[in-house]
């Protein structure tokens, strides 16, 4: 039986005080745990299953080894991804005609069909709570967050040191959380 937690909600002041380094580590979580019970419920698909089905359903028919370097993982952590997809009937192996070693995956319509409903779901543009519903602190929560993926996606764990404090907002990282 899942664990119910206590909503952070009940506790404000909690989350005006926290440094923003924290903030965006608990929205992460809060976010992933909410998506990830979505995809379980409405899709029968994990958050690593639903990368799967997005990269073919734009990719179409492609390799074991190229959906595994674009969904992040190696090839043998994707193995078991696509277990499951295939046992429940969203994806299908098929050796690759002119090369038998290789295994291209496709998606199958059931595959299909849930991929093009969460890819238009992640399209909507619906507003997640009612500050985003504002165009203008849209745009800057984008910017924000466009530029701390691009930062933190460049590898320096440097930036995390609290003893490297900079003002250029382009190389200083996140406070501790």
């Amino acid at each position: 039986m899942p664990v119910k937690m206590e909503p952070l909600v009940r506790f404000p002041e909690v989350l005006h005080q926290a440094p923003l380094g924290r903030l965006i580590a608990i929205a992460g979580h809060v976010v992933e745990q909410h998506w990830g019970r979505y995809l379980a419920e409405h899709h029968g698909l994990t958050s690593a299953g639903m990368r799967v089905l997005v990269i073919l359903a734009r990719l179409g028919d492609t390799t074991h080894r190229e959906v595994a370097e674009r969904s992040f993982v190696r090839p043998a952590t994707l193995t078991g991804i696509v277990d499951t997809l295939e046992r429940d009937g969203f994806v299908e192996r098929r050796r690759d005609v002119n090369d038998r070693r290789s295994v291209q995956l496709t998606l199958t319509d059931k595959g299909r069909e849930h991929a093009q409903a969460l890819i238009e779901m992640m399209h909507s543009n619906r507003p997640l709570t009612s500050v985003d519903a504002d165009p203008a602190k849209q745009a800057v929560i984008r910017e924000f967050l466009a530029e701390l993926i691009a930062t933190m996606s460049e590898g320096d764990v440097g930036r995390l040191n609290p003893d490297k404090e900079s003002t250029d907002m382009t190389t200083r990282g996140p406070r501790p959380c």
